[in-house]
């Protein structure tokens, strides 16, 4: 019995060893596992979800392969749905780690869409030819999405595998190589003792002898083991079992780490963010100043047409004009945005539009720098942001400070009744207050130089053509108005008036004789029916919080002349 429970043992302790040794080597897990996407249908968009930059808590390396040229864009995974809208695309949602494959959707839809590489709704571009590596790393906090086209037109990359660290721990193996040396030495240990028969024998021709002690005379008797003589050979039988016990079927495959329910956490994300991030927005106003910048050197209206809309835009194209047939007219204030100091960037919880943006600019950051204040306006997923107003600050004019992310800054309409007044009651009292500053609401507005000076000037207009009626009519270009709730519970509004200034004769056969500017705009030095002057004048304001004791503060104020014409 000895030398078949050795045996077993030694049979044992080798099978333990080889099992063991063979996890960490010939059937070690691999130390890396990918995932490959079927071939879905073409589409000219392809959205990859933040789901496949991790597997099993492990960064993942997504490689994307390509027939040519193709750009990867970072967006927010509300912004993507809208820039998709109806076009066809391919979704890919997730990784289904133990098949090691894909998960993806396809739609039907548009089969072209517009070349979305650089476009101001993406947080980040990455171009590449062929091939791209792409590690998954979020911007900010929320859901985001990369989005892949090649021109649009043509189809997108679906050639996506991604590759993620194996779980390559054995935790049996060390135990097994123990546990093997153990029995291996045990059934040689066992095989190499030894023992004396019961009887005693003396080997003298079979005969007995009786060994007596000196001391007693008794005979010595070794005395078995308390269980019995099978003990050590049942203590190897049972370890033989115990490692047996411990033998996985196969070898280790990676597999998802268990998730401990007091690790998760239960705080709810925010479900609103800033519709562009701090570098997004640096680069949005690099590229509309230096665009808007071309178009004030050429003098050519068409270079507006990238990256300025409304007022802005009619204005400066009316302002080239002017000067391209010579008026000796001022250009416009130069947008330089080398700085940002303050940046009313609105929250969303969603994808709406049209969005606007209220920043104020300037070329450096000293105290004697005139800053510039800056209204963008994006009109839909698929447009870029495109400057609707730009008007230097005025002097004593206080601009709220406010960070990108400020969960406080919010788009409101025009008849918002959070404040001291509507926005669209201060711009048209502010019109009025204008025209004429005995109104009636010329109280409710902050003193201010401008106003102070339009007033001025106007009274000495006035006053030097005493043969003349001179009147001035401002109107509020509503559809120019954009209003952004402020931290402090008040707004920040910009908007647009169209300013008349018309002079006629008091009587018949009265002459009005015209500056230099206006003369050579209407082509005549005088008239006898008068003349009608037009003027726009893009307004920034401030309007407290309901509640408050302030005053409603002129920040920005600009005239620019349209043109003029002679009335009939």
């Amino acid at each position: 019995m000895r030398k078949i429970f050795s045996a077993i043992a030694i049979i044992l302790g080798l099978a333990a060893l080889v099992v063991g040794i063979g996890q960490r080597t010939v059937w070690a897990p691999p130390e890396t596992l990918t995932a490959s996407l079927e071939q879905p249908a073409a589409a000219p968009v392809t959205l990859l979800e933040s789901g496949i930059g991790t597997v099993s808590g492990h960064p993942t390396e997504i490689t994307i392969k390509a027939e040519g040229k193709f750009s990867a864009s970072l967006v927010r995974s509300a912004d993507a749905e809208a820039w998709v809208g109806k076009a066809a695309h391919t979704s890919i949602t997730g990784i289904n780690a133990e098949e090691q494959t894909i998960e993806a959707t396809s739609e039907t839809g548009e089969k072209e869409v517009p070349n979305p590489a650089g476009a101001d709704l993406f947080q980040s571009t990455e171009n590449a030819d062929k091939t791209m590596t792409y590690r998954w790393t979020n911007p900010d906090e929320g859901s985001w999405t990369l989005l892949l086209a090649a021109d649009g037109k043509a189809a997108a990359p679906t050639d996506v595998s991604v590759t993620w660290p194996g779980d390559t721990a054995t935790p049996f193996s060390m135990p097994l190589i123990i546990a093997g040396a153990l029995l291996l030495v045990a059934g040689i240990a066992l095989a190499a003792v030894r023992t004396t028969p019961r009887n005693g024998s003396t080997g003298g021709g079979g005969r007995r002898s009786a060994v007596r002690s000196p001391a007693t005379g008794a005979t010595p008797v070794v005395p078995a083991p308390k269980d019995g003589p099978g003990t050590v050979a049942k203590v190897v039988a049972t370890a033989s079992v115990l490692a047996l016990s411990l033998v996985p079927a196969g070898p280790a495959l990676a597999s998802g780490v268990p998730t401990d329910p007091s690790a998760v956490s239960t705080q709810e994300e925010p479900n609103t963010y800033p519709v562009v991030l701090q570098k997004q927005l640096e680069r949005i106003l690099g590229e509309v100043s230096t665009s808007v910048a071309k178009a004030d050197k050429s003098k050519n209206a068409k270079d507006l047409e990238s990256r300025t809309t409304g007022a802005l835009k009619v204005l400066r194209a009316g302002n080239y004009k002017l000067r391209n047939d010579d008026v000796k007219i001022d250009g416009p204030a130069a947008i330089d945005t080398s700085v940002i100091r303050s940046a009313a960037v609105p929250t969303d919880d969603g994808a709406t539009f049209p969005r606007s943006i209220v920043v104020v600019t300037a070329k450096d950051s000293g105290a004697s720098t005139i800053p510039t204040a800056l209204t963008l306006t994006q009109a839909g997923p698929r447009e870029n942001y495109k400057l609707a107003f730009a008007t230097p600050m005025l002097p004593g004019s206080e601009f709220p400070g406010i960070g990108v992310g400020d969960q406080s800054v919010k788009l409101l309409k025009d008849d918002a009744d959070s404040l001291i007044m509507t926005p669209k009651q201060a711009l048209e009292r502010l019109a009025g207050y204008m025209d004429d500053p005995k109104s009636k609401h010329a109280d409710s507005f902050a003193e201010n130089a401008f106003l102070t000076l339009n007033a001025k000037d106007q009274k000495a207009l006035v006053d030097a053509n005493k043969d003349a009626k001179i009147s001035f009519k401002r109107s509020v270009n509503t559809k120019d108005t954009v209003v952004v709730a402020a931290p402090d519970g008040g707004a920040l509004v910009s908007g647009n008036f169209t300013s008349m200034t018309t002079a006629k004769p008091k009587e018949d056969g009265g002459t009005i004789g015209l500056d230099k500017t206006t003369a050579k705009i209407v082509g005549v030095k005088d008239t006898k029916k008068g003349i009608e002057i037009s003027y726009g004048e893009p307004m920034m304001l401030y309007i407290p919080a309901k509640g408050s004791k302030e005053k409603v503060q002129l920040v920005a104020a600009e005239v620019i002349t349209k043109g003029a014409k002679l009335l009939k």
